[in-house]
């Protein structure tokens, strides 16, 4: 589901197919708590995140979620360097908070970036810091991309792909396209992820702009080989693009850097 496609009660996304769910036409921002145990993460060590969201006028803790794409709270885990990607999903908890197992591969900042639906509120997308243990580096700084848009080759796939020349504050069209890597085959075996058949999550280098994609099912192959998604980047400048795809029961990660002209 695409948080801005609108309709009426039994409609369905026109761009993923997926059924619409009940959200507010005005945008309201709601209140993101979150504890880390322990408060300072050390690299390669098991911690837990805990999340609460608080309504922005009430300020009581929202315990009623909607789904998208099969769950009730997407969060990514980025490092700060754009090097380091994951992306989990909470467990919701009778009293409304949710948690979830997170853990760090190196010493240095991280984003959390969370994306959920309140009942009856509006499509969230929040963002909040945390370090490692003993980290004494830059917030701030953000990383020099360079731009890569080379074929990407992952477990028992090569994914390509085939940008258009990207402009800001235009609505394109970027398409993936899959391959088998032995046999070099497109291929046709793609299984739905969470309700899709991909995902995008593209930030800008600051980490000021992160936005989550799924593919428009009019213009994409079912099951592969091409996956395409509308995306709209808001400003120029390079953004790192993380895109997920499932086969054989298997989720690949592949990365790009897109060059996105004013």
């Amino acid at each position: 589901m695409h948080p801005d496609v609108r309709g009426k009660a039994g409609d369905v996304c026109g761009k993923c197919g997926m059924a619409l769910v009940p959200a507010t036409a005005d945008y309201h921002p709601y209140h993101l708590d979150v504890d880390l145990t322990p408060r300072a993460l050390r690299p390669g060590e098991k911690g837990r995140a805990r999340f609460v969201v608080r309504d922005p006028t009430s300020e009581a803790i929202v315990k009623r979620f909607e789904k998208v794409h099969e769950r009730v709270f997407h969060l990514f885990i980025v490092s700060r360097d754009l090097e380091f990607f994951a992306h989990v999903h909470p467990s919701l908890h009778p009293d409304g908070s949710l948690d979830a197992e997170v853990t760090v591969p190196r010493p240095g900042a991280y984003q959390l970036i969370a994306d959920f639906l309140p009942s009856g509120g509006s499509p969230q997308f929040v963002q909040r810091a945390f370090a490692t243990a003993h980290y004494r580096g830059s917030f701030t700084q953000p990383p020099t991309l360079v731009a890569d848009v080379a074929d990407k080759i992952e477990r028992d796939m090569t994914v390509y792909l085939v940008p258009p020349d990207v402009h800001a504050g235009r609505e394109q069209l970027l398409t993936f396209e899959l391959r088998d890597r032995t046999t070099g085959a497109p291929i046709a075996d793609l299984e739905p992820y969470l309700g899709a058949i991909g995902h995008v999550l593209a930030t800008s280098a600051d980490l000021s702009v992160a936005f989550h994609s799924h593919p428009v099912d009019a213009v994409s192959s079912p099951s592969g080989p091409n996956v395409v998604f509308q995306i709209l980047f808001p400003r120029p400048g390079m953004y790192r693009l993380w895109a997920q795809f499932q086969r054989a029961g298997r989720v690949t990660t592949v990365r790009f850097t897109v060059p996105v002209a004013g």
